[in-house]
């Protein structure tokens, strides 16, 4: 074939061969926008999660600490309010034990950083007692939420009534209450102990929750006790407040909070301001309260926002545009695990007032010896204990020999002073790290020898008496001069042979027979079973 001939097909097949070359370079072109796009599209889907992601886990870490905050504040107020029942219920309500109990709640108000107030008042709801400087004795708060309650419940337990204004103070104030009964056990009044909701503002405020986020603490049934941005307290949350009425969106955190359990998540439109959040929320403890953590959605989404708009403005910014967008991705984890940071160290100290508290719970306050709770607790273990080991277990019974007239010789501080020179040497007489000496009230006082014998428990009994009248602390009223002890032993052997109230009341039977020959003197008893 001709050259002339062939040149046709020659251009006809490079035309062909530039046209697909073309095409696959266009085809490659597009491939590649596509994947860039593709690419694009799924970081920019990714980051979007990754910020509800990490908005949520924000929101659940600062529920979670709101949670155990105001379920530390309760706990510590009703601590409070668990001694001040034991005592009204056992010293009553006569003119001096009025006096040591309104010196003792001024000095538990002052030394807490969480109560705001105690109050103790009637069957009636008048008030006989509180933490103020000039007690209010006049009023009458029969009329309260918590007093109906207690009134109509028999329950021991603490009760979280709805947020009121001090009668007191005028402040909004969060009460906890407790029901002090009669010895038939009916009803006697209660003992009220009152958190400022100032005291939880401030530590709401130090939440970084944007312009428009919002922290929530309120009750099961949507009365609201605060709300950050602020709401007055006692304010209900709208659709929950008013059964049957038309409920707004914000009655769909009330069911979402029921419907998940009491804890989880949901994004909610508020009623209120119309602006979408993130909301986490749980339980306090087991309080019939709810605490609620929310951002909104559009300022945790405004980063993902920001990088789509730099998306749509070419493919050429891709580039910086992630370069922008990793960099705010490191500030955002920068910011999470400082917050984590935050958040431990929160916890930890939370749980060093936890032991604080535990401790206190343990401890009688006027002497440091451990209170009658406590040693209750320790005399089942230590019966158990001695049942299984078939050992002996001895108990010391103590009483300040006419303590009332030295009460009344050189008043109750003097007598406070006593006592606590009293529990100091029987401290210093009890060695072993088993043995317990406890306040067993009043001016009566304990000591449980584990493993111990009558001669044992008695010589300890003796060198506790021996220790108290080398104080030489004086005693017009007593015929010894000075301050001393009687002392009633009281030994199981094995301790299978009684119980804790047989081990008492052998105890007890002795040290009335000391007092009997005269006082300043130990006596014992063995109750011995054969085998």
């Amino acid at each position: 074939m001709l050259l002339s001939e062939q040149l046709p097909t020659r251009l006809a097949w490079l035309g062909k061969s530039g046209r697909s070359a073309k095409a696959i370079a266009l085809f490659l072109l597009l491939a590649a926008c596509v994947s860039l796009l593709a690419v694009q599209g799924w970081s920019s889907w990714s980051a979007r999660r990754a910020a509800f992601a990490e908005a949520a886990r924000a929101t659940t870490n600062m529920a979670a600490a709101l949670a155990e905050h105001a379920d530390t504040t309760i706990t510590t107020v009703d601590t409070v309010l668990f001694d001040l029942v034991e005592r009204v219920e056992v010293d009553g309500t006569g003119a001096p034990a009025l006096s040591r109990l309104h010196r003792l709640l001024r000095r538990r108000v002052a030394e807490s950083p969480v109560l705001q107030g105690l109050f103790v008042y009637d069957q009636r709801g008048d008030w006989v007692v509180n933490a103020l400087e000039r007690p209010i004795t006049s009023a009458n708060n029969a009329d309260r939420e918590y007093f109906i309650y207690h009134r109509s419940h028999a329950g021991r337990g603490p009760h979280v009534g709805a947020p009121v204004r001090s009668r007191s103070s005028g402040a909004w104030i969060m009460p906890v209450s407790r029901r002090i009964e009669h010895a038939d056990g009916s009803f006697a009044g209660v003992a009220l102990g009152t958190v400022s909701l100032d005291r939880l503002v401030d530590f709401y405020h130090g939440f970084d929750i944007g312009r428009h986020g919002a922290l929530l603490l309120a009750g099961e049934q949507g009365t609201v006790y605060l709300r950050q941005p602020e709401a007055a307290p006692g304010a209900a949350v709208p659709g929950a407040a008013v059964p049957g009425a038309a409920a707004p969106v914000d009655g769909a955190l009330l069911r979402a909070y029921f419907r998940s359990g009491k804890t989880g998540s949901a994004m909610l439109r508020s009623g209120q301001d119309g602006i979408e959040r993130l909301y986490s929320y749980r339980q306090v403890g087991r309080h019939p309260l709810m605490v609620a953590a929310a951002l909104s959605q559009p300022e945790l989404l405004a980063a993902w926002w920001a990088s789509a708009y730099q998306f749509l403005g070419g493919i050429a910014l891709l580039g910086g545009a992630l370069t922008l967008l990793g960099l705010r991705l490191l500030r955002q984890i920068a910011l999470g695990e400082r917050m984590e940071r935050q958040l431990y160290a929160a916890k930890l100290s939370l749980e060093a007032q936890n032991a604080a508290l535990a401790r206190l719970a343990r401890t009688d306050g006027l002497t440091g010896l451990a209170n009658r709770r406590h040693f209750d607790e320790v005399l089942q273990q230590e019966l158990r204990r001695a049942r299984r080991n078939h050992s002996a277990l001895a108990l010391v019974m103590l009483d300040v020999d006419c303590f009332k007239k030295y009460n009344d010789l050189y008043g109750h501080p003097a007598g406070d002073d006593c006592l606590r020179r009293v529990s100091a040497a029987i401290g210093a007489c009890v060695r072993r790290p088993c043995d317990l000496a406890a306040r067993y009230g009043g001016e009566e006082f304990a000591v449980l020898l584990p493993e111990t014998g009558e001669a044992g428990a008695a010589m300890v009994a003796e060198r506790i008496r021996a220790a108290v009248c080398r104080q030489g602390l004086t005693h017009a009223g007593n015929p010894h001069r000075v301050v001393t002890i009687s002392a009633g032993v009281h030994v199981l052997v094995p301790a299978d042979a009684g119980d804790a109230q047989k081990l008492v009341a052998g105890a007890d039977h002795a040290l009335y027979q000391a007092k009997s020959d005269g006082r300043n003197r130990v006596c014992g008893a063995l109750d011995a079973q054969p085998g």
